[in-house]
């Protein structure tokens, strides 16, 4: 059996997504496509539009046979780290492909600049290290320094520079994956505004979420769950929502925030400075955004401080998956693998006492993204689990 996978946050679903799904599948033949999905909170630091229950069932209709949480520890972190802990995870379970979105460039070509930048790893390193001196942030250094070795700078959109993190997680990894860049098409990733009728992207859908006709943009099913979440707690999930506890916890408990993922010196005297004006976490996060710290940075260390993500985490070594909805026919393939499942609450025993405490975050974060739709906590044990 040829398996096929997505690193994903599907926040919302689109068109785009399911153009990849269906793309992937023409190219690699495969027999089952799986994606591992970020949880109610993702990457840039922000709450999902929908929960991952309907973003996974909306994936499920869209033709994924199995999706999988990603821990949240990991989709609360720069390229590097989310790209790493995502493809050692992939390894574990056993599959044959890993397929992602380019933009800017063919795949052909891309393939032949993947080579050109591998074979270029140890001048990028040292600029790398270069601009982390200077001050910049991860992220700014990791475009910089692969830039330097580049004559055309388009190419290094963050789309791209996250296709090259998982490609090179795989080669330090020596990972059994062949990687399949797929053009995308119509949208860019980066996208604020919706000046297509058929594709945009989900930064670009979040923002105009009012628009008549935004069920052109999304597959059937995504567009259902979208309004049903609305319908059910007449609100999406916003920043702004968790700014008074964010508020709390450094003012009120004065909790320390040293040892939580992303954290970087400084930044606790800059929280502390800032969030006793600002009055809204919009305001916090334009007001602490520097060239040493951005946006998505100050974003991703609010909520790994808020869900009390430690940096220790980043030593886990997960042996284990969580399973949001698949097809009773994946139900097989997840039999056949030797990692360990979670699927209910009884499958808690079988973990170490680490993956526990990694699971316990996933909840936490949901439990969190619960009291602010007003869903009943520990929503993710008690609800009926959904084979397609």
């Amino acid at each position: 059996m040829k398996t096929l996978a997505i690193i994903s946050e599907f926040n919302p679903f689109h068109n785009g997504h399911k153009y990849l799904l269906d793309k992937s599948k023409e190219i690699t033949k495969a027999d089952l496509a799986l994606t591992i999905m970020s949880g109610d909170f993702v990457q840039r630091g922000e709450p999902a539009i929908i929960d991952k229950f309907r973003r996974a069932q909306a994936a499920i209709y869209a033709g994924f046979d199995l999706v999988l949480e990603m821990p949240n520890f990991v989709s609360l972190q720069a390229a590097n780290f989310f790209a790493k802990k995502n493809i050692e995870l992939l390894n574990k379970i056993g599959v044959d492909f890993l397929c992602f979105g380019i933009e800017n460039i063919s795949a052909k070509d891309f393939k032949e600049l993947i080579n050109y930048i591998l074979n270029h790893q140890e001048n990028i390193e040292q600029n790398l290290k270069k601009y982390l001196k200077q001050g910049y942030s991860y992220t700014k250094s990791s475009y910089l320094s692969v830039g330097d070795i580049l004559e055309d700078k388009k190419v290094l959109t963050s789309n791209n520079i996250l296709a090259f993190e998982y490609i090179k997680a795989i080669k330090q990894l020596k990972a059994d994956i062949k990687f399949v860049p797929i053009e995308r098409v119509l949208s860019k990733n980066s996208d604020r505004e919706i000046n297509n009728e058929t594709y945009a992207s989900s930064t670009a859908i979040r923002k105009n979420l009012c628009r008549k006709n935004m069920q052109n943009l999304l597959p059937k099913a995504s567009y259902y769950y979208l309004n049903n979440f609305y319908n059910t707690y007449m609100t999406y999930p916003k920043l702004n929502d968790f700014y008074n506890l964010l508020r709390y916890k450094l003012l009120i408990e004065k909790t320390e925030m040293t040892d939580i993922l992303c954290f970087e010196d400084g930044m606790d005297n800059l929280f502390y400075k800032n969030i006793k004006t600002c009055n809204s976490f919009d305001e916090f996060v334009n007001k602490s955004t520097a060239t040493r710290f951005t946006s998505s940075r100050i974003r991703r260390l609010s909520l790994n401080y808020l869900l009390e993500n430690k940096k220790s985490f980043n030593q886990f070594d997960i042996d284990f998956v969580r399973v949001l909805c698949c097809k009773k026919s994946a139900m097989k393939f997840l039999a056949s693998r030797p990692i360990k499942k979670v699927i209910s609450k009884k499958d808690l025993k079988n973990l170490k006492d680490y993956e526990k405490i990694a699971l316990e975050s996933n909840i936490k974060a949901s439990n969190l993204y619960n009291m602010n739709i007003g869903r009943p906590i520990d929503f993710d044990f008690t609800r009926k689990f959904i084979l397609q």
